[in-house]
């Protein structure tokens, strides 16, 4: 099976749909325990899965959470974050013969993520605790970025 039709195969067989921010997703898991927070109420943890086919970017969004990331197959990814250190990269999957299975990214954080590898895909599942709601989403434009961020265009150009 070659890249692509793994990518489908994936895409069926995990029920993915497409995210707003790129790529695909299908929410596994949303607990039970609802949790007040200071956006309101909010289950106390949610898990999807993640496909993120290398001809796509997750585009720069931030959310009110944590979000951790986990590894399962394909290509490795890097999430990009910006914050008052400017641009930074978190590696996911192996990089260099060294492989890192997860990665944190704190609530309030601005991020996107992309593929390393050409024609490839990465597989990843993410967990946000307080539980991830679409109304604590925020979807970045090239414009509002540049205007926080003027030394990072290229970044922001690939990433919006």
């Amino acid at each position: 099976m070659d890249k692509l039709e793994r990518i489908n195969y994936l895409i069926d067989r995990l029920q993915l749909k497409a995210h707003p921010e790129g790529g695909y997703y299908n929410e596994l898991y949303r607990s039970e325990e609802i949790i007040e927070t200071s956006s309101g109420k909010r289950n106390g943890c949610t898990s999807i899965y993640f496909l993120l086919p290398s001809n796509e970017v997750s585009k720069f969004h931030q959310i009110k959470s944590d979000e951790i990331w986990y590894h399962h197959e394909g290509s490795a990814l890097v999430i990009d974050l910006l914050n008052e250190n400017g641009h930074e990269i978190l590696a996911l999957g192996t990089v260099s013969d060294s492989f890192v299975p997860q990665q944190l990214v704190k609530k309030n954080t601005i991020f996107g993520a992309r593929v390393l590898e050409k024609d490839s895909y990465a597989l990843v599942s993410c967990v946000v605790s307080p539980g991830f709601d679409f109304s604590d989403f925020i979807l970045f434009s090239k414009e509002e970025l540049l205007s926080q961020f003027p030394n990072e265009p290229e970044i922001i150009q690939l990433l919006t």
